[in-house]
Formats: C-alpha cells, structure tokens, sequence
C-alpha cells in the first residue's frame, strides 16, 4: 500500500520473514521499502531519503552497526533516524547501537504496538529537530534589519517550490528612487521605510488570508515573497494601496506637497527624484518549466525591469509559459 510521501520506512533485514511481519504491521499506515544486505540500504536510503529506518544488526557482509555508522557519514542519510530491531539484547550491544548514531534500540521478539508507538515518537521528534534546523539555518541567514530570511533561504525556499511543483508565484519587490531619498534624509530614516515596507509585504498577505507565506529581504530595498498564485494580484494591489498612502509619511511636509525631492544622482549631479514608488515583478511557478532557482531568478529581473519602466508603483507578471503580462499601476 502506497502511503504519504512523508511517511517512508525503510526495513533492513536479511531474512525474508521478519521483512514480512514488519511490512504487514506497518503498511496500512506507511510506504514501505526494503532491502536485505547493507549495501542495498545504503544505495536505497540516499536515492529514496526514508523518514525512517529499521535496521538489522546480524547480516551478511556488512553488519547493521555498520551500515549505521556509514548512514551517518553521508550527508543524505545523516539526519534520518535509525532504530535497530535485533535479538541481540545484552546491554552491551544496546549501548553499541545508540553510540552508533540510532536514537532507539528495540529487541526481538518485539512488541508490535511498542513498535508502531516508538516508529510514531521518533517521527515527530524528526520532523520537529528538521522545524528547529531550518529556523535556526534561517536565523543565521536572516536580514540583521528586518529579521527576514536572506538570499540562502530564498534560495533554498525557491527550489523547494520548483522540485514540489508548487503553485506559487515568487513576487520580487523592489523601491524606486530609493538611494536620493536616502542621500537626503539619511540612512537611519532609509531603514526606517525598509522596515515600513517588510511590515506593509507581512500585512497585505495576512490581510488577503494567505497564511505562513515566505517573505524574505534579499538585501538593500529588495524583498522576495512566496504566495499562491492565485492571490498574486489580490495581495499586490493592498502592497501599492498600503505602500502608497504610508511612504509620504517619512516626508518633510515640503517634500510631500511638491511630490519630489531635490537629490544627487549616481554621478553626483543634482537632480529631481519623485516620492520612493515600489516596483514588483511576479513569476508564476504553476505549469512552469522551471528548474533551477536561477532560471527564476533570470525572470524575475526581467519582469522588474518592465515593472520599473512604469512611472509610480506598479506590478507586471511574467509566466514564460502563457506569456501574459498583469500590470497595476497607481499614481501618487
């Protein structure tokens, strides 16, 4: 029986009959795979990454502490956890297997409801130590402004979405005359409206019901958010209303009823600058081709370049594979 993806076991056993009893407690609850020699596991662990396995210690060729220990040496096997299920029961090989790497130890004859009960435990503590391993990669990655994932996590969250087929759109945000405002009003308010625009991004998907959504601060004024696709438009129009009517605020009144700002350019020339506008460019990842973060990288500069030819705030979509353009724009 096929079970959830998040839910494979792999059994390690060299005798037929013990394979049989395992696969016949568990398959109504979990995708079963096995394999009857260490070698095999190994191969078998690293391409399907089972959630979890059972292993064997008395086996041919290479003993289940040693296919332990080499499951732990590769950087694929590594985190799954590993209980062994053995006749051997003297406290010695107990203590053998746990320093192996295996986070439990159950002995034949076994109890199958201790087996199911331990197998349950064991994934819940995985799947809550991966939660705590990605926030604190994303802690370490993470914007010292804003507290937002950097460009690792975007990165690695894109891919995911790629290799999942997700149905997202990966919405790159970006400020428009952004470094005259800077020039003039200094640095500290420019992180003053780089934090305003990371709370507006936060709000206007909280606002149009899209929940647990990647926001992510590549650097600078430049934002990334994941979201489903269908609520592209929905969220983009609260971003350019929010952003719109807030950006004025970090004005001096002067500034704000003339509607621009007398700056230096970026060869040193003094120059009119309007109000900081927001330019964004979406890439639906929905029946993409795709397949590496790159790519969407690629289109997603490509989409901003057309989003920013546009005066004021604004959005352009771009999904390669149907080719059609969604364009918003407001005027201050």
């Amino acid at each position: 029986m096929q079970g959830s993806e998040f839910n494979k076991i792999l059994i390690v056993d060299d005798v037929a009959a013990n394979i049989k009893i395992l696969m016949g407690l568990l398959q109504p609850d979990y995708e079963i795979y096995f394999a009857k020699d260490g070698a095999k596991a190994l191969a078998l662990a690293a391409s399907i990454k089972p959630d979890i396995i059972l292993l064997d210690i008395v086996m041919p060729d290479m003993d289940g502490y040693e296919t332990c220990k080499l499951l732990k040496r590769n950087t694929l096997t590594t985190d799954i956890p590993v209980i062994f299920i053995s006749a051997m029961n003297e406290v010695k090989d107990e203590t053998k297997g746990l320093e192996m790497g295996a986070v439990d130890y159950i002995t034949k004859p076994f109890s199958p409801a201790i087996v199911k009960a331990r197998i349950k435990t064991h994934l819940k503590l995985s799947r809550a130590l991966g939660e705590l391993k990605q926030l604190y990669s994303m802690a370490l990655d993470a914007s010292p402004l804003t507290g937002l994932p950097g460009n690792n996590s975007i990165a690695k969250r894109i891919e995911q979405a790629i290799k999942h087929k997700e149905p997202v759109c990966v919405l790159y945000l970006d400020l428009d005359h952004f470094k005259p405002f800077n020039d003039k009003y200094g640095f500290a308010k420019g992180d003053e409206v780089l934090l305003f625009c990371s709370r507006i991004i936060q709000e206007a998907l909280t606002n149009s019901g899209v929940a647990n959504a990647f926001v992510g601060h590549i650097g600078g004024d430049d934002f990334l958010t994941i979201l489903p696709s269908d609520k592209a438009n929905t969220v983009t129009n609260e971003i350019i209303r929010t952003f719109d009517n807030g950006i004025v605020n970090f004005y001096t009144t002067e500034d704000r009823q003339k509607k621009f700002i007398i700056s230096h350019n970026r060869r040193g020339e003094r120059q009119t600058f309007p109000i900081v506008s927001i330019s964004m460019a979406g890439v639906d990842l929905t029946h993409s081709k795709y397949e590496q973060y790159i790519q969407v990288n690629d289109a997603c500069s490509e989409a901003k370049k057309r989003s920013k030819d546009i005066t004021g705030s604004s959005f352009v979509m771009d999904r390669r594979v149907s080719l059609s353009e969604s364009k918003m724009h407001t005027q201050l």
